[in-house]
């Protein structure tokens, strides 16, 4: 295999994990099916597996493997999302979300959205072509997260713009690597389920929900400090 071949692979490599982890947190939150540890890793080894194999192989009409579909229905996603579902979904014990981050997201997908799809003239789209102002605010952003002892948020944001330098994707769109319509979604979602019903209490939270320092800071009455 080439090495541009093998270049080619890497989104598809990255779905295939991606989509595996995602059913094994379907199988545990849905079924109830325990697959955690070793078990889990060798599960979403072999469901990735599965995924690339091409259908010609198995004898069916199409040459494509079947996560080559899939990534034609949902696109790449975000390098915040990967990483989200890559790491917080399968339960990574050290990763833990401040809880404005769900919100934060929420915020700028309202404000980016409507006008990235043409609703006025003004189109922050573009900002993501190369644009140093807007590069230089990520990066500051990335800083900021850090020093206010946001780590996890804090390393996803400097991911998504090395990757977005090296293109990783085919995308060259800095908010490509930033945000995509599922990463949206979740945190409105997410966000309008804690402004009604509250947020999960620690007996119930999961870690793509909520981290445990904030679950200490529930209990003194204070929301994001």
């Amino acid at each position: 295999m080439s090495l541009a071949s093998l270049i080619n692979l890497i989104p598809l490599i990255e779905l295939s994990l991606v989509s595996s982890v995602v059913i094994l947190h379907l199988l545990r939150a849905l079924l109830g099916i325990g697959l955690g540890g070793a078990f889990g890793f060798i599960f979403v080894f072999l469901c990735s597996a599965l995924l690339m194999i091409p259908f010609h192989e198995i004898g069916a009409p199409w040459s494509l493997p079947f996560v080559a579909y899939i990534r034609g229905v949902t696109g790449d996603l975000s390098v915040i999302s990967t990483m989200l579902i890559l790491f917080t979904w399968s339960s990574w014990s050290s990763c833990r979300l401040s809880s404005a981050t769900p919100f934060i997201i929420a915020f700028v997908s309202i404000l980016f959205y409507p006008f990235a799809l043409g609703f006025t003239m003004f189109d922050p789209y573009g900002w993501g072509y190369s644009s140093i102002i807007f590069v230089s605010a990520v990066i500051v952003v990335a800083f900021l997260l850090f020093f206010t002892k946001q780590s996890w948020e804090a390393l996803m944001v400097s991911l998504a713009v090395i990757a977005w330098s090296i293109h990783w994707h085919e995308s060259t769109n800095l908010w490509d690597y930033l945000l995509d319509p599922f990463l949206a979604v979740w945190a409105i979602v997410i966000s309008i389920r804690w402004l009604v019903w509250g947020r999960p209490e620690p007996v119930t939270y999961s870690a793509w929900d909520i981290d445990s320092s904030v679950l200490a800071r529930r209990k003194r009455g204070r929301m994001f400090s």
